[in-house]
């Protein structure tokens, strides 16, 4: 019966193992996949820089631009009195910047709307992935040695997070310099629309309006690139920020989880184990009550030496085992394997004494059992450091 228990024992022990490497492997998995964030973080950073440089060298030119054209414009201004039949046209050219900047605003109205959708797809991802992670409960044995492991991927895993944190600053310090730019670039344009606006009202001829038309045209669609640069900045940032705060909240979700599956396993493992030791008890005190000798038996399901194993004796209030017939040798023969008994010669060698300390007053020599059934052999002399089963013996009164 000792030996099926054990065997079962052991197939839930193996059984757990398996499901504890499985929740090591996803873990492992998680790794891999933060770590192909961080590649792709990296590059992005890199394309971001390319990008800051290209701007910075365009405002440079901007610059040398502008100047050329604050000295063309102090030329200009002598002129200035007759451009105020030009206000009317000018005034027309800003109503239509004007419905034009509606129009952009609806369309950014209607890129929002797109994005709530894929905010949605990616939450219905999220539940799918909340459902998969209920077979994480089925956790039990080899705790110490899956958790270093747990732990050291937590590590690695807050050091990705922080090199995270590092690249998602450098991409803010990168979009604010972005923004200055930005907004050196429209003061430029605005001096060259006003330097264009006033060369049309000095001239009053139909081919430098028709330039200043084209040049109009070109500043226009360079407008819209950069408010498409700018709306795909701002997207792809809040597209971060909201993985950012989802794998910190599930991070967090799994590490409560965890505790809370820990706790309860381990109370449910003692409650268990307290359950099986009542059951185990009550049925030997049923079968051994007035049968074997007058005695309570126990034998362990590890190895010790001699003396711890009489501790264990001791501490369960028994102690090894004293053979004082031939019936109770046949008994435990019956246990079929090595197991210590109390009979010693610590203190004189050569002397044999039962742990009682009564001698030895059968024809056995020695104080470790094996499982032969030949009584008269059965009994080995071996060091008492060796590591074996042993077998408590606890005398009660009818």
């Amino acid at each position: 019966m000792d030996t099926v228990l054990l065997h079962r024992l052991y197939n839930n022990v193996t059984c757990e193992r398996n499901q504890l490497l499985t929740s090591y492997n996803n873990l492992k998995t998680e790794k891999d996949q933060l770590l192909t964030s961080y590649n792709n973080l990296t590059t992005e950073r890199e394309q971001l820089l390319t990008s800051y440089n290209n701007l910075k060298t365009e405002k440079d030119q901007l610059l040398t631009s502008y100047n050329n054209l604050t000295t063309e414009r102090e030329q200009l201004l002598t002129s200035y009195n007759n451009l105020k039949t030009e206000k009317d046209q000018l005034l027309t050219s800003y109503n239509n910047l004007t419905t034009e900047r509606e129009q952009l605003l609806t369309s950014y109205n209607n890129r929002k709307t797109e994005k709530d959708q894929l905010l949605t797809s990616y939450n219905n991802l999220t539940t799918e992935r909340e459902q998969l992670l209920t077979s994480y409960n089925n956790l039990k044995t080899e705790k110490d040695q899956l958790l270093t492991s747990y732990n050291n991927l937590t590590t690695e895993r807050e050091q990705l997070l922080t090199s995270y944190n590092n690249l998602k600053t450098e991409k803010d310090q990168l979009l604010t310099s972005y923004n200055n730019l930005t907004t050196e670039r429209e003061h430029y344009n605005n001096l060259k629309t006003e330097k264009d606006q006033l060369l049309t009202s000095y001239n009053n001829l139909t081919t430098e309006r028709e330039q200043l038309l084209t040049s109009y045209n070109n500043l226009k669609t360079e407008k819209d690139q950069l408010l498409t640069s700018y709306n795909n900045l701002t997207t792809e940032r809040e597209q971060l920020l909201t993985s950012y705060n989802n794998l910190k909240t599930e991070k967090d979700q799994l590490l409560t989880s965890y505790n809370n599956l820990t706790t309860e396993r381990e109370q449910d493992q003692l409650q268990t184990r307290f359950e099986d030791m009542t059951k185990n008890r009550d049925n030997l005190q049923r079968k051994l009550q007035g049968n074997y000798f007058g005695s309570f038996y126990f034998t362990s399901s590890e190895k010790k030496s001699w003396q711890e194993s009489r501790q264990d004796c001791v501490q369960r209030g028994a102690d090894l085992v004293i053979i004082s017939s031939q019936e109770e040798q046949n008994f435990v023969n019956t246990f079929k394997k090595r197991l210590w008994i109390g009979l010693t010669d610590s203190e004189t060698e050569g002397t044999w004494k039962w742990v009682d300390g009564t001698p030895m007053n059968t024809r056995f020599k020695c104080k470790e059992n094996t499982y032969t059934y030949n009584s008269e052999n059965s009994w080995n002399d071996a060091p008492c450091s060796i590591l074996h089963f042993w077998i408590c013996e606890k005398r009660y009164s009818p």
